[in-house]
């Protein structure tokens, strides 16, 4: 019965080989997308680390003084901008994209820095006291 339907069983095979080339295919994609995805994170989460440091630098630098307030200290745009630099070396040093927006503020307990890597935005902080007492 078989060997009476060679060409049917040939088209068949053919058929299965084709759909598992494709399926293999599109998991390959699917796979790369995923990876490609990762590696974007992994890059706007050291960018955004790298970023709360500096923050963190004139957090500490505006406690030790006593006499300036830490909420304008880490609202100043040359922390901003030293900030948005180390974001942006540790975003290029990790293949990430460029960083358009870094952001620091003072919360009750803590200090916030949301740093925009390629449209997306990444968030760390630190627990500190935005008062001076």
């Amino acid at each position: 019965m078989i060997r009476d339907q060679q060409g049917q069983a040939l088209i068949v095979t053919v058929l299965i080989l084709a759909i598992a080339a494709m399926t293999l295919s599109g998991l390959r994609l699917a796979q790369d997308r995923i990876l490609a995805e990762a590696h974007e994170r992994r890059a706007g989460e050291a960018a955004v680390e790298a970023a709360t440091a500096v923050i963190a630098d004139a957090y500490a630098v505006a406690r030790a003084s006593r006499t300036e307030d830490v909420a304008a200290a880490i609202s100043e745009p040359s922390a901003h901008e030293a900030a948005r630099l180390a974001a942006q070396a540790m975003s290029t040093a990790n293949g990430g994209g460029d960083v358009s927006d870094v952001s620091a503020q003072c919360r009750a307990r803590s200090v916030d820095v949301a740093v925009t890597v390629a449209g997306r935005v990444y968030r760390a902080g630190f627990e500190a006291s935005c008062s001076l007492r």
